[in-house]
């Protein structure tokens, strides 16, 4: 027997009735019942929480039964509800006077609230994962199409099973001696009814057009849920957004957090902050200080300007302390291990990578980033995104003077291919898991790394 379509009503029912105990009934209780709980000002109240509350659970989808909700999601969306509760609660007493809980009451009574929701959700939520793996409340799932997606998607089914999935094989165009695959389109209706099967996944990447009449077919006769699986393996992304130009249904792709505006004005406002501290209170004294240095050796100059990849790939100017005699060679050229280019200097700037901090204008100016990918000579960038799959993804966000893969060992001189190809893996992580607290952690780490001397720093 599946129960599923009770588990929104259980939730919705259980919500009201831990609301009405805490804000009806315990207010009444504390007043022993009196008059004043039964007037019309009370009345008013008791319907005002009551219809907040539904439209708040919907709004949040806190009711909505989903087998592959997650305690992070649920805490997250009861937390969002309970906070606008508690401002829409102190609305009605702006408009209504009404002789409620007092102050202290209340700054205890929404924390119980609180607290009473969620173990409840939680003991809801553990009890259908005990109740799934005893083999109740299931799905019957099939796949129709086989690829790298298709059996991920198989093994997340078998892996998961208090979900309360259960898979039943794949379906593909023509015959295959593979045992998980157990039929044809020719012979998907037939199963469908045999098997009772509640939910058909398609691999849209991998079907043959003649499947579509097959499904219009089923859903025609059945009572069974049609699942489109897109294959966005070659895509990063952390956000999907289904949305509708016209009447035309598009998948749009985020690319992490600093796809939005408001995450990138945070970033922003970090990196003016940082570039400013370094700007007023180092560079007053190391430009002097290098300076002089530069009178009394060779006289190659202070600072070194060279064109670099940026945001959306756009050409800027970056800015460095020069390390390096004058050479032919600067802007294709990577420094190596006892390059006889580098002064005596120089030397020393790059073993303490001193020579990165002028591209703290690069910050302030904001061509760069404190913290994101580092940015690649030209000729790099022409070369490498042709050889390494997801290259350009690095371009989505602005370059930093220091990085996620920096901090993870993958800087200085590129010998092989596999050293960008995990170059490029640790730039992606980073750009789809962004956080300030991510930036705050990498500076502490190069703060770290520094403080070690990096053996790759030369």
């Amino acid at each position: 027997m599946k129960y599923s379509k009770y588990i929104s009503f259980l939730y919705a029912v259980s919500d009201l009735i831990i609301l009405n105990a805490y804000f009806i009934f315990g207010f009444c209780y504390f007043r022993h019942f009196d008059k004043l709980c039964y007037n019309n000002k009370a009345i008013a109240f008791y319907v005002f929480v009551n219809f907040v509350w539904i439209i708040l659970s919907n709004t949040f989808k806190l009711n909505k039964e989903e087998r592959q909700a997650n305690k992070k999601e649920i805490l997250l969306n009861y937390t969002k509800a309970v906070i606008f509760f508690f401002f829409l609660f102190l609305l009605f007493f702006q408009f209504i006077s009404f002789d409620y809980y007092s102050r202290d009451q209340i700054k205890i009574l929404f924390p119980i609230f609180f607290i009473s929701l969620i173990v409840w959700k939680f003991i809801l939520y553990y009890s259908f994962i005990f109740y799934r793996r005893l083999g109740y409340n299931y799905r019957n799932v099939i796949i129709v199409g086989y690829s790298d997606t298709a059996t991920k998607l198989k093994d997340y089914f078998i892996g998961n099973q208090w979900t309360g999935y259960r898979f039943k094989g794949f379906f593909t165009y023509k015959e295959s001696d593979k045992n998980e695959i157990i039929g044809t389109y020719g012979d998907l209706e037939d199963f469908v009814k045999d098997n009772f099967i509640d939910e058909i996944y398609l691999m849209t990447d991998n079907i043959h057009e003649s499947v579509h009449k097959i499904i219009s077919s089923i859903i025609g006769k059945h009572a069974v849920k049609i699942r489109l699986v897109p294959d966005l393996s070659d895509y990063s992304y952390m956000n999907i957004k289904l949305v509708d130009y016209a009447t035309i249904p598009v998948i749009r792709i985020q690319q992490g957090p600093l796809s939005f505006w408001y995450n990138r004005w945070i970033k922003r406002l970090f990196d003016i902050v940082i570039s400013l501290l370094v700007i007023l209170f180092v560079f007053s004294w190391l430009i002097p200080v290098l300076f002089i240095f530069d009178l009394f050796s060779g006289r190659e100059g202070v600072f070194f300007v060279q064109n670099r990849s940026g945001l959306n790939n756009h050409t800027f100017k970056l800015f460095k302390f020069r390390t390096m005699k004058r050479n032919t060679d600067a802007n294709v050229k990577q420094a190596t291990k006892n390059d006889n280019r580098v002064t005596v200097v120089g030397r020393f700037l790059r073993k303490t990578s001193i020579d990165e901090l002028p591209q703290f204008f690069n910050v302030l100016f904001g061509d760069m980033s404190v913290i994101g990918p580092r940015p690649h000579m030209l000729k790099h960038t022409a070369e490498y995104k042709s050889l390494v799959n997801k290259f350009m993804i690095r371009h989505s966000v602005k370059p930093g003077i220091t990085g996620y893969a920096q901090v993870r060992g993958q800087r200085g001189e590129i010998k092989k291919n596999r050293d960008m190809k995990e170059r490029v893996k640790l730039d992606i992580s980073y750009i789809e898991n962004w956080s300030l607290s991510l930036d705050i952690k990498i500076i502490f780490l190069t703060v770290i790394n520094l403080l070690k001397r990096d053996e790759k720093a030369y």
